[in-house]
């Protein structure tokens, strides 16, 4: 238990005995002043001195109320604080493997949106929780020293509420994590969904994914429903057992008032106090509910840090050697059943490049990265050992001797300047050598460019160039993965000549490479880069009758009615008590005894069947919205939702379905439930006394605004205080994660960790000054009931002494006001959520409306055929003008050019994703797509095939893999978070062999060979020249070799494409 929950507890525990004293004064006030009323018809001025004690109790209970609720959450925010430095401190512990096999997203929203849900938990069930443990004994004991009896009852049933509500939960404990399970499993789907959506587009599979979302939807809906109609069985055990424990109180009152056993102003004290007894206790199950999502996280977080750590480092110091030198002997890793690398021996010494590129090292998949990830640090060895000259390293120690260029590198934003200096964090000042290292890297026009504007080949310029700059500094080991994997060759030849010299400067050089130094090297000038334009998530607004259903209204009503059998309990209660106490014939109150037993069961099932209800069609909405939002993404097409695509918007379309779900039943149905019960409560009070009803509807109405305004204020001041610290603090948790690899390897994590954590103690300071005003709506809500309670006393009493009210009726007009409050409590917890619905709602509005389809080329059967044709990006100027081509079906085309030239545009136009913005081109209606980046999803091999080919059998996949050279692989094995648990040239096979499936007339192969070795990748080639001998091929590649014995070989540069022989490339 952290500080700030052990602090919260004791101030809570203080405040709700507190709370329990001002509950007994304000009981003994009303029972006693309306006693007098109906028993002997005292004017109001001889109940003044009790409705002063009232008007005191019900100001101590609204400051009570306000500081309990304000304590509690400035503990929430100390406790958030705690709790994710405990799990980003064990994540960087455990590593960028460990962080990528649990998912950096994932962590993510764990870390942020998940312990953001322990306001609820602070807020509601901690308060709550207390509440129950104090105020029940307080007020219980007070009862039973004014009515034994009834003390009997509270004492037989109150116990049997949470014992019963203990059993549910322990039956429900598993189908609720199950139930939270299958919604993450929901979310990351659709998140898959929408990142694979360039590739679903290209093998004509994204319409049909509407289906799949529909699928699901509708599986996680029936499977959630069915886990509620016994989870809310909980909270229909609190509801039937408190509403019968205070039937029986007061049909017992009743009988005992009719024998003359007991005073009327003993009666109505215990009446009253008899449902804040159980009142706590149904606080504690509603605020559980609403709580669960803070408690699964805790859990969650929990299990992560108390699970064990692998300890110690592999890499050991040898005296015996010199500094620099570094020895791999018998080096083996598990991996998938297999070992790789299996037995790898080495040894590196300064001046020299080590390749691990021959024997059994070099073909894709034998463990060349993961042989890397040992070096960093990153993976302990099963056997072998890894030694260095000198004594042992500690980790950090070692990662600053260091300097890698991984084989897909990851940055965290801002310029390649700004990569390279976060890339010297553990070393001197090295910013006067940073454009001696851009240049090194052929990439010294890229200083000032924007990190998420440049190609994959310049980005991975920009990450050679941090490794380059290490060297400058305390680094004198440089591993190196792949290099020049996405490079033309003149940038490649560039690089492995700054590898030369690195290692003639006495660098000790180790190179996960497939091809050697200046391999059918097509020397030219790196093209400039045109970026396509993004677009990003536009905001409209949504209709919120989008949100309604029939299903939902009738919930409200089912919601309504369940209230208004708890206001017919209590004005019936009060009736018969007051009757009784006259002792008329028994006969008399047989129809009044029935009404309160029937009224309290009716609330209790109405209340669950209302439950129900709503989330069922809160969950039918979601699906809607979810199918929708695909077809509004599918329409738009992948270039125009690229934006949409990267980092958080991502996550934000995902988030914002699931908060527009999660809040429908708790914004849209509490206005029309509160306005039916308080007209009810307004009508009853009117017809037994008009001014009395007078009072009591300016009191509702007063209280209907002025609750959910404080509320309102108060969460927006809260909100704008925390809000922009929220986005601010989940951006770098997201970075800090998502690029932990490079940031550990290069000492950077340090210095991130602290500034996320001086970002998350300055979004504590604010979340604490901004709780201050966290309880004012209850204290207003409070205040306001209290003054109708007080006004309608008051004219009741004048009322009876004029003779114009029967004495029986005085204590319900006191007691309906105390009943009509739970609906008024119900509108502030609505207004404070209702920007939050309404902005997310807004932000996915655009997607479910538009109505606007991407254009796409005009089709064909085989043939490309581009006349005059200008391709640009939307909204962009002409990557490629005037381009004439003519591409007969069957042809083999190979299309080389240097990185940034425009050869992805070409491919878009191409797959159909845009048309051109002048000219003609036709382009083949069915396509196959192998792109650069594999775009695997997070699931099996089978499933990731099954993109292209959704009926082919596990033969025609096998032997597509067998195709791609991936032969006798298992098609259930996993392939990791975007493939990570594959190798890079396995998983570009493995999007290879899911092009091979698709029935297509075009195929576009991407750089498919660029983490291949020269055999396997020679090999491949041989095979698909035979495979896809009668289709259309159009082949990018950065290498000479690939082209020989394609048709027409296309050259894009300088903003056009022009045929060229292989002669001419050469």
């Amino acid at each position: 238990m952290s500080g700030a929950t052990r602090r919260a507890l004791v101030v809570a525990g203080l405040l709700a005995a507190g709370n329990a004293i001002a509950l007994i004064a304000q009981a003994w006030a009303i029972g006693s002043a309306l006693a007098d009323v109906v028993v002997r018809g005292v004017p109001a001025v001889e109940i003044g001195d009790r409705l002063v004690v009232l008007a005191v109790a019900v100001i101590a209970r609204a400051l009570l109320s306000w500081a309990t609720e304000s304590v509690s959450a400035r503990a929430a925010a100390g406790a958030k604080e705690e709790l994710r430095a405990l799990l980003l401190d064990s994540a960087l512990r455990r590593g960028p493997e460990w962080i990528g096999r649990r998912g950096p997203a994932e962590l993510t929203a764990l870390a942020t949106r998940g312990l953001d849900a322990l306001d609820a938990y602070f807020t509601k069930y901690l308060p709550a929780l207390v509440t129950a443990a104090i105020v029940p004994p307080l007020v219980g004991a007070w009862i039973l020293w004014s009515d034994w009896v009834s003390a009997l009852v509270v004492v037989l049933t109150v116990p049997l509420i949470p014992l019963f509500a203990w059993l549910v939960g322990r039956f429900t404990e598993q189908r609720i994590a199950r139930a939270t399970d299958s919604e993450h499993r929901l979310s990351a789907r659709l998140l898959e969904l929408i990142r694979a959506l360039p590739v679903l587009t290209a093998f004509g599979r994204a319409r049909a994914q509407r289906e799949v979302v529909r699928r699901v939807s509708e599986e996680h809906r029936r499977s959630t429903v069915a886990t509620l109609r016994i989870a809310f069985l909980s909270a229909l055990v609190l509801e039937l057992f408190s509403s019968l424990a205070v039937a029986m109180v007061a049909v017992g009152i009743g009988l005992r008032l009719v024998a003359g056993d007991l005073d009327l102003t003993t009666g109505l004290l215990v009446l009253v106090l008899a449902p804040e007894c159980y009142l706590p206790l149904r606080a504690v199950g509603a605020a559980h509910h609403a709580s669960e999502d803070g408690v699964e996280a805790v859990r969650r977080v929990d299990e992560i840090v108390s699970a064990p750590e692998e300890k110690g480092f592999a890499i050991t110091g040898s005296p015996d050697d010199a500094p620099g030198v570094l020895r791999v002997s018998g080096l083996r890793v598990r991996r998938r059943d297999a070992f790789v690398p299996d037995g790898l021996s080495f040894t590196a010494r300064p001046g020299t490049v080590v390749r691990l590129a021959i024997g059994d090292v070099g073909p894709s998949g034998s463990g060349k990265s993961t042989t890397l990830s040992v070096l960093l640090g990153f993976t302990r060895p099963d056997s072998g050992t890894v030694t260095c000259g000198g004594t042992t390293p500690d980790v950090a120690e070692w990662r600053r001797r260091v300097a890698w260029v991984p084989q897909h590198p990851t940055f965290t934003g801002g310029t390649a300047r700004d990569e390279l200096l976060v890339a010297t964090a553990d070393q001197p000042d090295l910013a006067e050598h940073l454009d001696e290292a851009l240049g090194e890297a052929f990439a010294g026009h890229l200083r000032d460019r924007r990190i998420d504007e440049l190609s994959a080949g310049e980005r991975q310029r920009v990450a050679v160039a941090r490794a380059l700059l290490r060297l400058r500094g305390s680094a004198t080991f440089l591993l190196l993965d792949e290099p020049t994997a996405h490079l033309d060759a003149a940038s490649a030849q560039h690089v492995d000549a700054a590898i030369e010299r690195a290692a003639a400067s006495g660098a000790t050089v180790v190179l996960a490479s497939h091809r050697p130094t200046g391999d059918g090297a097509e020397v030219e000038i790196s093209a400039p880069t045109v970026e396509a334009q993004a677009e990003e998530a536009a905001t409209g607004r949504g209709r919120l009758r989008d949100l309604i259903s029939l299903r939902m209204l009738a919930g409200a009503g089912l919601g309504a009615l369940s209230l208004l059998s708890g206001l017919a309990l209590t004005a019936v209660s009060a009736w018969l008590i007051a009757r009784a106490s006259q002792q008329p014939p028994i006969l008399t109150l047989s129809v009044a005894v029935v009404g309160v037993r029937t009224f309290a069961l009716s609330r209790a099932a109405l209340r669950y069947v209302e439950r129900l209800v709503t989330h069922d069609a809160a969950f039918r909405t979601a699906g809607d919205l979810r199918e929708r939002l695909w077809s509004g993404l599918v329409r738009r097409g992948p270039v125009r939702t690229a934006g949409l695509r990267r980092g958080e918007g991502v996550a934000r379309l995902v988030d914002d379905v699931d908060k527009v779900r999660d809040l429908i039943p708790r914004v849209l149905l509490p206005p029309l439930i509160a306005f039916a019960v308080l007209v009810a409560a307004v009508v009853v009070q009117a017809l037994v006394l008009p001014e009395a009803g007078l009072v009591l509807a300016a009191a509702l109405v007063v209280a209907s605004v002025a609750t959910p305004a404080a509320a309102v204020i108060a969460e927006r001041r809260a909100s704008d205080a925390v809000a922009e610290g929220r986005r601010v603090v989940a951006a770098r948790v997201l970075a800090l994660l998502d690029g932990a690899a490079e940031l550990l390897a290069f000492g950077a994590h340090t210095g991130r960790r602290a500034e996320l954590a001086a970002a998350d103690t300055r979004l504590a300071a604010r979340a604490r000054r901004a709780a201050f005003g966290t309880g004012a709506a209850t204290a207003v809500h409070t205040l306001l009931i209290g003054a109708a309670v007080l006004g309608s006393a008051h004219l009741a009493a004048i009322a009876v002494a004029e003779g114009r009210l029967a004495p029986e009726l005085a204590p319900l007009l006191g007691l309906v006001p105390l009943a009509a409050a739970e609906a008024v409590a119900l509108l502030a917890p609505a207004a404070q959520q209702w920007r939050s619905m309404r902005t997310a709602h807004d932000r996915i509005a655009p997607l479910l409306t538009s109505q606007d389809a991407q254009a796409t080329p005009t089709r064909t059967g085989g043939e490309i055929e581009l006349v005059d044709a200008d391709i640009s990006w939307p909204d962009g100027e002409p990557v490629l003008t005037g381009v004439d081509l003519n591409v007969p079906a069957g042809s083999h085309v190979a299309v080389v050019g240097p990185s940034g030239a425009g050869k992805s545009t070409l491919l878009a136009l191409l797959l159909g994703f845009m048309p051109a913005s002048r000219g003609l081109a036709r382009v083949p209606e069915r396509v196959a797509w192998c792109p650069q980046d594999p775009q695997l999803v997070t699931t099996t091999i089978r499933e990731n095939l099954r993109l292209a080919a959704p009926r082919a059998s596990d033969a025609e996949l096998a032997e597509a893999l067998d195709a791609a050279a991936l032969t006798g692989w298992d098609l259930d094995t996993p392939v990791g978070s975007g493939g990570t648990e594959l190798s890079g040239g396995e998983a570009q096979r493995l999007a290879l062999a899911r092009a091979l499936l698709a029935d297509a007339d075009l195929v576009l192969l991407d750089e498919p060979t660029a983490h291949l070795d020269a055999e396997t990748a020679d090999a491949l080639l041989t095979r698909l020249r035979t495979d896809l001998r009668d289709r259309t091929v159009v082949h990018v590649t950065h290498r000479i070799t690939e082209t020989a014995g394609a048709d027409l070989v296309l050259r894009v540069d300088g903003g056009t494409v022009s045929a060229v022989t292989t002669a001419d490339v050469s």
